[in-house]
């Protein structure tokens, strides 16, 4: 699978309800299937959910983009590890100062976690 382009990204960032729907779930399973583990994408999914509790900075999130490079490049890391970076570094960088788009990255990045552990399920082919 081809991973999204800034084009698809930026639309679901936008808001594109159907879009993120359609694109998380092809990814949630690709992810699956290129090796990243549960607890790395949970162990980033933490992090973006504690900043969505402690309401939106625009520099925490910002922060989020090395510490994705540094989880793609540590030892042992998966293909899918790298693609999970570059897909939510591109989202990052369309959310800007925008709490709106941050909650649209929320919800994209927790459509992929639960289609991801569909696929680790099975539920979806």
């Amino acid at each position: 699978m081809a991973l999204p382009g800034d084009q698809i990204i930026k639309s679901i960032i936008d808001g594109d309800t159907k879009e993120m729907v359609i694109t998380a779930k092809k990814l949630g399973k690709h992810l699956k299937q290129a090796g990243l583990t549960t607890s790395q994408i949970r162990n980033v999914f933490g992090s973006v959910k504690k900043m969505e509790m402690k309401g939106f900075e625009e520099r925490e999130l910002l922060l989020l983009k090395p510490k994705l490079a540094y989880a793609a490049s540590r030892p042992g890391s998966s293909k899918g590890t790298n693609e999970l970076r570059k897909v939510l570094s591109s989202a990052i960088d369309f959310v800007g100062n925008n709490e709106e788009k941050f909650e649209n990255f929320c919800n994209f990045f927790e459509a992929i976690l639960s289609y991801f552990r569909a696929a680790e399920k099975k539920i979806i082919r």
